[in-house]
């Protein structure tokens, strides 16, 4: 079966083939000429390195700021494989694919294999498509072998290998459609060939109730979903979302956008049969989302044509929708088309779709499960109950707000050179930044956090009906009050210091520290999301320009040396990421800028005196580091941190093991 009989058109306009049309002619001009770009222009440079706004629809292959300009160094050397492929366009020019990979991988000493492709690609369009990614080549080509279509001969090889083939096996089948549609129909076969399927296979919802009970889950788009015949049934709540929930929902999907991340999970929606039973909130939010979207004429699709029966539900539709409008309007006209385009066909959701006898009681039973992930939990997710039992005095929505915030900060989607995986920052944090460094700062041995220890996280209650216990807990009664007064009448005239140079933003509470007594409930979550977020700034948004030199260094001589995968220097890196979290969260960006190289010398002096890093070892080091760091009271008490690396076992170890990294940092500090 031919592929254009199945699917017989190609019909795309994507945003970013305006940006491609725009772009790809300088590059390949750059390597005609073989011209040594002195001044990148900031546009064309992010177009080219960047995984976030660049000519890639899936913006797939992310090199990291360091690599970019390790790239741009050693242009002169790219520049001539560069340059004969983008002088024979119809030529499959391999070598010098392989060549141009093997440069990179040399001195950016990473493997960057999705960027890498991407970036070959804008230099010969009609070989390599720009959208068939590292990691989908197999998928688009396994979706055409099970539809029974006639496939590309040769295909096999490696993913350069793979991609020509498919380019050249659509040019042949669809000759008179540019590079640009061609690249973008590659990676959307499997999704048309499975919404063919779809079409064709009988509606799930003609299921009658006597029918066998029946259970189905699938990943389906925003848009797929909102073309679904959803109902809301009478057992149902209204719509009760606040412009916060609305709000939050819109900043974690530009967020999504803007980090370049290939899909992003909106949540689950469990159906019976089209009746929804759990997901009613975010199908509302986005519909209204898509609504304001169609009457601005940005996109062509409209919500989902849900009925209300609640007074409830209508006024935060009212209330909300204006929100949407007010918040679209307050950012630029171009990115509003980036976000609904985003939203279209990188959002999705989980949708579980149960039927036939007994399904109802089935479709709660899930409800439940799914609220409660159906996993042993984590011993921080006891603390999550706890603490959410702890909010007696709040309304629901509160603790909605802070579940919602908990849960993300466990599925937070990280970028690697094997795509996005979920990245549980919760785990991180208080298995080593949280729980040892408390330890380590009370000059005791720091062993791992678990179920038995969560009291370590467990305080006060401080609400109406909970008074102080004790004298020494009036500390922790004055703390709250004095922060809510700040909160009520000083904020707009009393300045506070920032811990990032710039601003902490709206999620870090300046207010709180490491080591403070726990305040149960609402104060508890407010603790935690601030450090979930200060530890994503610093360890996981590696890209951005917030703490730009501690970045590139923690890169290249924590990330990225030959031996960093060990267990051994693995226990190090945490314990010098607890030491920099620490050190960040008394004296912010500046006391972070000043000592982390001498942090770094203090902590991997384990790697360069021992062959083997025990966890025992590390459970015992570092004391006196944190008590120095926690009882500094200035910039100028740190000192005492130069003065024991002046020490003589620093400057000269004997009979010490080979790490070059260690040495270059030492030598640059004393």
């Amino acid at each position: 079966m031919r592929i254009q009989d199945l699917l017989p058109e190609i019909n795309v306009n994507d945003k970013w083939g305006n940006d491609y049309r725009k772009f790809v002619p300088e590059f390949i001009s750059y390597a005609k000429e073989r011209k040594h770009v002195n001044n990148w222009k900031t546009e064309v440079r992010d177009q080219l390195f960047r995984s976030v706004n660049c000519i890639s629809s899936l913006r797939q292959g992310n090199f990291l700021i360091n690599e970019r300009e390790i790239i741009q160094e050693h242009w002169d050397e790219l520049i001539n494989p560069l340059g004969i492929i983008a002088d024979n366009p119809d030529t499959f020019c391999i070598e010098q694919c392989y060549e141009i990979i093997r440069i990179i991988k040399k001195y950016t000493c990473s493997n960057r294999p999705a960027a890498s492709l991407r970036f070959i690609s804008a230099f010969q369009p009609s070989q390599l498509s720009t959208t068939v990614t590292w990691y989908y080549l197999d998928e688009i080509y396994n979706s055409m072998k099970n539809a029974g279509i006639d496939l590309p001969e040769g295909y096999g090889g490696d993913a350069i290998q793979k991609s020509h083939y498919i380019q050249v096996f659509l040019k042949e089948n669809y000759p008179c459609v540019d590079d640009i549609e061609r690249g973008t129909y590659a990676w959307r076969i499997p999704q048309l060939l499975h919404e063919l399927k779809k079409s064709s296979a009988k509606n799930i919802s003609q299921l009658i109730d006597d029918a066998p009970l029946s259970i189905m889950a699938d990943i389906f788009s925003v848009s797929d979903v909102l073309r679904m015949p959803l109902s809301i049934p009478d057992y149902q709540r209204p719509y009760v979302w606040e412009t916060t929930n609305v709000a939050q929902l819109l900043t974690d999907i530009k967020n999504s956008m803007e980090q370049g991340k290939r899909q992003y999970r909106i949540g689950s929606i469990i159906l019976h049969n089209d009746d929804i039973v759990d997901g009613q909130q975010r199908i509302t939010t986005i519909s209204l989302i898509k609504l304001w979207a169609n009457i601005e004429n940005v996109d062509k699709e409209k919500g989902c044509g849900l009925l209300f029966a609640h007074e409830l539900s209508f006024r935060h539709i009212k209330q909300n929708y204006e929100y949407i409008k007010r918040w679209f309007n307050s950012i630029p006209e171009n990115r509003r088309i980036d976000f609904v385009s985003y939203l279209d066909k990188c959002c999705e959701f989980v949708v579980i779709r149960v039927s036939g006898k007994d399904s109802l009681s089935l479709a709660f039973k899930l409800f439940d499960s799914q609220n409660g992930r159906g996993k042993p939990l984590e011993a921080y997710n006891l603390l999550k109950a706890f603490h959410l039992r702890a909010m007696s005095d709040s309304n629901e929505n509160q603790k909605i707000t802070c579940d919602r915030m908990w849960e993300r900060n466990t599925r937070y989607g990280r970028s690697t050179n094997g795509g996005i995986i979920a990245y549980d920052i919760l785990k991180h944090l208080f298995d080593e930044q949280l729980y040892r460094t408390r330890l380590w700062c009370r000059n005791s041995e720091a062993r791992s956090f678990s179920k038995k220890r969560i009291k370590e996280f467990k305080g006060m209650q401080i609400d109406k009906s909970h008074i102080v216990d004790y004298p020494f807990q009036n500390k922790q009664l004055l703390q709250f009050m004095t922060e809510k007064f700040y909160q009520l009448f000083l904020k707009d005239t009393m300045q506070i210091c920032s811990r990032f140079s710039d601003g902490d933003g709206s999620e870090i509470n300046p207010f709180v520290s490491i080591n403070q007594p726990i305040v149960n409930g609402n104060w508890f979550f407010d603790y935690i999301r601030s450090y979930a977020e200060i530890y994503k700034k610093l360890f996981l948004e590696l890209d951005s320009y917030q703490m730009y030199d501690f970045k590139v260094f923690y890169v290249k001589y924590c990330l990225s040396y030959n031996g960093h995968w060990r267990i051994g220097d693995n226990y190090i890196r945490e314990m010098y990421k607890s030491l920099i979290m620490l050190l960040f969260d008394k004296f912010g960006e500046a006391g972070v800028n000043a000592y982390y190289r001498h942090l770094y010398v203090l902590a991997y002096i384990l790697r360069r005196k021992q062959s083997r890093v025990y966890y025992s070892t590390v459970a015992k080091y570092p004391a006196q580091l944190f008590s120095i760091i926690d009882n500094a009271k200035d910039m100028f008490s740190l000192r005492k941190l130069e003065y024991m690396i002046a020490q003589p076992e620093f400057k000269e170890i004997k009979n010490g093991y080979d790490f070059p990294c260690y040495d270059e940092v030492l030598k640059s500090i004393i």
